[in-house]
């Protein structure tokens, strides 16, 4: 994904634009914030337009206000939001009230997650489809996380590494118990400040080597 600030496709101009000087998702600098200035950090891609046709033909003024709107549903800077339209462009054109449903379910699953940060991180994956299959594939890996790491927070976990709502993170949970007892990562959770982060890094290089310690 395109980061913040980053340009348009090679060559082109016109509407897609080259260089980050076309219209990009922030209204192409027609807002108010500097966040919006430079045609919305990175010009709209080919790709992205198909996804979401109406917002990319809308007046720059409309996705300006489209990109505040997120802005403050989703808890973060334009600039962000611009991010977050790039990753999922159809965001855009989804009603306010399935956001905000769909957060409300984030925080019934994980009451002490910040659901704002987990939509901002995984658009796509929370958003692109069913929205009933898709908080139930959450909630099954949410459970395989307390089963199998009893006296973790799933919250912290998960809003550390937001992906490991949406993927088999199973082969990784049971390596880790292989290699830590269960009064370890207890003992870590209390004392270690860090330690959500530390256990994320750990479950993303285990997963897929079933047992086998990590090489170092």
């Amino acid at each position: 994904h395109r980061a913040p600030g980053g340009g348009g496709p090679p060559g082109g101009g016109g509407f897609f634009g080259g260089g980050g000087g076309g219209p990009g998702w922030g209204g192409g600098g027609g807002g108010n914030s500097m966040a919006l200035t430079g045609g919305g950090y990175g010009s709209i891609t080919p790709a992205e337009a198909a996804e979401a046709p109406e917002a990319a033909s809308a007046a720059p003024s409309e996705l300006a206000r489209r990109i505040k709107d997120l802005s403050g549903l989703l808890l973060c800077t334009p600039g962000e939001a611009i991010a977050v339209a790039h990753r999922f462009p159809a965001i855009l054109e989804t009603p306010r009230s399935v956001l905000a449903a769909r957060m409300a379910s984030l925080k019934e699953l994980l009451p002490n997650a910040d659901a704002a940060v987990l939509l901002r991180a995984e658009p796509r994956a929370l958003l692109a489809g069913d929205g009933a299959e898709i908080m139930r594939a959450a909630q099954r890996s949410v459970d395989t996380i307390k089963t199998e790491l009893p006296g973790v927070s799933a919250d912290k976990l998960v809003e550390m590494e937001p992906r490991m709502l949406f993927e088999d993170i199973g082969e990784g949970l049971a390596a880790l118990r292989e290699l830590w007892p269960e009064e370890a990562f207890r003992t870590s959770e209390r004392e270690n400040p860090f330690f959500a982060e530390e256990l994320a890094l750990a479950i993303k290089a285990l997963n897929g080597k079933g047992s086998e310690t990590p090489r170092r």
